[in-house]
């Protein structure tokens, strides 16, 4: 029996079965298995059944954005300018929380603790402590500006008790322990100390929906449900700081009492609605990507925009790979490597005047940013989009 990784309520039938026997990673790796999603009507969870070997993985193969000190994601081009992810984090987290005021600040599940450095240039005193559940990122924590502390695969237990901000980018959704989890963090705080976390938003981002390592899948509810479970209070959960991204803040309560509020139905039922229709959109995306290939010949040039999730699944479903010449990204970090071994190339690279083009790309931004690219213009290419 499938339990919610929230509430603990047993969940029924699967809301989306892939039917393929091979499911897309965030490091876009394909690896062997069926993604498998349920809905929990009790607080609006919604849950990936984890990889079978799910530790490991994490210790061994996730790896993000380890090719140097500054490579990145790009979160986003802004009046022109690329903006990175971890300096939108920044800058969010700056905005929230006045970290001036404490000393001690926890950077769980912090890889390279890209934004926690980012934010230490603005706020140099603050005493900084890194985790995560795996070493592979400990020669970025040695350069690290001090006063530091870091450990690997378990806090260390001397930290208990005393911390006074613990942020989290990006981590609760790979675990599905997550009762495990917010046991930690509760032990690690101070009383009366700030959690301030960021996790998906499955709704403002459709490819959330599809990766297998993201066994997590937040609403309100049910991240209202997690926290309240665990005794903290003042709970702000903010939906537009961060795109496609829940920007969370809360305290751990003095008297440490774990008392849930009333589940919210409307948001339950709403919540429920999107994720059915998350289901139809993936459910029947195979099938059109193979009707647009069908729409050429094989010698007709063919591209993907976008090297990220949309990407890697559009190139997953491809009945014809080998027809894909290049990944097209803005992200500097990107262009210049090989996906499955086809070159990342700038949108700035001139294209064939035909070319058939897979947008791998958030379907709510999708055709407004393909609207802004120059290269197409004057020319007579055919898109395909994931909507």
């Amino acid at each position: 029996m499938t339990q919610c990784n929230v509430c603990g309520e047993a969940l029924g039938a699967p809301i989306y079965k892939s039917g393929s026997t091979v499911s897309l990673t965030t490091m876009n790796a394909l690896i062997e298995g069926e993604t498998t999603l349920h809905f929990c009507e009790t607080c609006g969870h919604t849950q990936t059944t984890a990889l079978d070997d799910l530790e490991r993985y994490y210790a061994q193969d996730y790896e993000i954005n380890i090719d140097g000190d500054d490579d990145d994601q790009l979160y986003g081009v802004v009046d022109g300018a690329e903006v990175y992810r971890s300096d939108h984090q920044a800058n969010v987290l700056m905005q929230k929380v006045d970290l001036s005021k404490f000393s001690k600040v926890l950077d769980y599940g912090c890889a390279k603790a890209a934004t926690l450095r980012k934010v230490r240039l603005n706020t140099p005193e603050v005493s900084s402590y890194l985790f995560d559940v795996t070493d592979k990122y400990v020669p970025f924590w040695e350069k690290f500006p001090d006063p530091k502390e870091y450990a690997s695969f378990q806090p260390d237990a001397s930290w208990n008790g005393s911390i006074d901000v613990l942020l989290s980018f990006y981590a609760l959704e790979h675990t599905p322990k997550l009762h495990e989890a917010l046991s930690n963090v509760k032990n690690l705080l101070r009383t009366g100390g700030i959690f301030y976390f960021l996790v998906p938003n499955m709704y403002e981002n459709a490819a959330d929906f599809i990766v297998a390592d993201h066994v997590n899948h937040f609403s309100k509810s049910s991240l209202t449900w997690l926290l309240e479970s665990h005794g903290f209070e003042d709970i702000e959960i903010d939906e537009t700081a961060h795109t496609a991204a829940f920007v969370v803040l809360a305290k751990l309560s003095a008297s440490g009492d774990s008392e849930c509020s009333k589940s919210d139905v409307a948001d339950i039922k709403a919540s429920k609605a999107k994720v059915v229709a998350l289901a139809q959109l993936w459910g029947g995306i195979v099938e059109r990507v193979h009707q647009f290939e069908d729409e050429f010949s094989d010698e007709h040039p063919c591209a993907i925009y976008g090297a990220g999730i949309y990407g890697n699944f559009i190139y997953s479903c491809l009945k014809n790979p080998q027809r894909i010449s290049r990944f097209i990204d803005q992200n500097k970090y990107l262009v210049g490597k090989e996906i499955h071994g086809i070159p990342v190339v700038p949108p700035t690279q001139e294209v064939p005047n035909d070319i058939a083009v897979f947008v791998g790309l958030n379907p709510k931004s999708a055709r407004s940013i393909m609207d802004t690219i120059n290269v197409f213009e004057g020319k007579s290419p055919r898109f395909f989009f994931v909507e």
